[in-house]
């Protein structure tokens, strides 16, 4: 058994550095616009955890569409997106942080390379969305907790440095893990990546888009509303709703993203978390996991001239 394990990892390693060999040519990344760019982006996701018997369930649907327009200002790149309708279905469908921020009214984002340097409107429009939203007290007050800022802001945040972590030259195909760290580009305070591969072109909404996947690790910033759609969504057996202290999860995340290099807009993204969810029984002191997979997929579609519809 060792053996083979032997060979394959030793196949494996001589495929890998193929590929870098193959894909050794250089694509230029390029964050520049000549003129502002109009985007349609439909955010949608599904957020299933196992039940008893290990059977995946789906207790949320998530599908929001906002427009967004990318421009630049000197070294400066302005992101500014408006809500446009939701269609969500699910037991998490109004309550989840992450998935209610993108119905905000208005958000605008700037950057310089992969930093964000300023995020308007998120805040005040997440309060806003939730006030509105007809729910229990109870929902209310956990979802306008204030410690969930920093939270939601720190999600935009993650979304753009994965979204931009490539510049300059870089090969076309190939792992550049040891690249992106030699230039100081994988140094998240909250994630651990473990490698980054680039996988050559793809055509996506006429766009030519270069194709890589960033493999991490990182903790959910809400745990307590996973925890609610498997304890209260008739997914696993009443007794598990004890079990509501000491919450808290980790992912093994694979985040593909494809970006058009001549303009640094993004054509898709796409994430697969798998994640290991612990509770407490406060009474009991027992600890039980409960595992859940979510996907996210981001489209963005180019909005032609005339196109704009009733903007």
């Amino acid at each position: 058994m060792k053996k083979s394990y032997l060979i394959l990892a030793g196949s494996a390693i001589a495929l890998s550095a193929a590929l870098v060999a193959c894909g050794d040519f250089p694509v230029t990344m390029n964050y520049t616009l000549s003129e502002p760019v109009k985007m349609e982006m439909i955010a949608e996701s599904y957020i299933t955890t196992l039940d008893e018997k290990g059977d995946e369930r789906v207790g949320t649907h998530t599908l929001t569409n906002v427009k967004i327009q990318y421009s630049t200002s000197g070294d400066t790149t302005k992101v500014h997106r408006d809500y446009v309708i939701d269609n969500s279905s699910g037991y998490l469908k109004n309550y989840y942080p992450t998935a209610l921020a993108w119905r905000a009214k208005s958000v605008d984002l700037a950057a310089i390379d992969r930093k964000v340097v300023s995020i308007d409107g998120l805040n005040e429009g997440y309060d806003s969305i939730v006030t509105k939203l007809p729910m229990p007290k109870l929902w209310h007050e956990q979802l306008l907790n204030p410690e969930f800022k920093p939270h939601l802001a720190r999600a935009e945040k993650h979304r753009w440095e994965m979204d931009h972590l490539l510049v300059g030259e870089i090969p076309a195909k190939g792992n550049i893990t040891q690249k992106l760290k030699d230039e100081g580009r994988l140094n998240f305070a909250l994630i651990q990546v473990d490698s980054v591969v680039v996988r050559g072109f793809e055509n996506r909404d006429h766009r030519r888009c270069l194709d890589y996947v960033v493999y991490l690790q990182e903790t959910e910033s809400f745990p307590y509303f996973i925890w609610e759609q498997h304890v209260n969504s008739k997914i696993v057996d009443e007794k598990f709703k004890k079990y509501n202290k000491g919450l808290k999860a980790e992912y093994q995340t694979r985040y593909e993203i494809m970006i058009d290099p001549k303009t640094g807009i993004p054509c898709l993204s796409h994430e697969t978390k798998v994640g290991t969810h612990t509770m407490v029984n406060p009474e009991t002191r027992d600890t039980v996991t409960f595992t859940s997979h979510i996907t996210v997929e981001r489209m963005f579609n180019t909005i032609k001239p005339g196109e704009e519809g009733n903007e």
